[in-house]
């Protein structure tokens, strides 16, 4: 699997998805929108999943027991 550079990527998004190369003139919630998209991460998610040490069912069992 070939690496793609991460500022190609980000443009590329940019030009399919907003009709422009220059990130300047894109607003804050955008450029936020292409980096996720470019490192194919959902920041909300992610923290979500790696804030939990254990699933709920073993929350549940560990509040059975204490």
């Amino acid at each position: 699997m070939a690496k793609i550079n991460l500022n190609t990527e980000i443009t590329r998004l940019a030009v399919k998805y907003y009709k422009t190369a220059d990130l300047a003139t894109l607003s804050s919630r955008q450029l936020d929108n292409l980096t996720n998209w470019a490192t194919n991460t959902n920041p909300n998610t992610n923290a979500k999943i790696s804030g939990n040490k254990y699933s709920g069912k073993t929350y549940g069992k560990l509040k059975k027991i204490f």
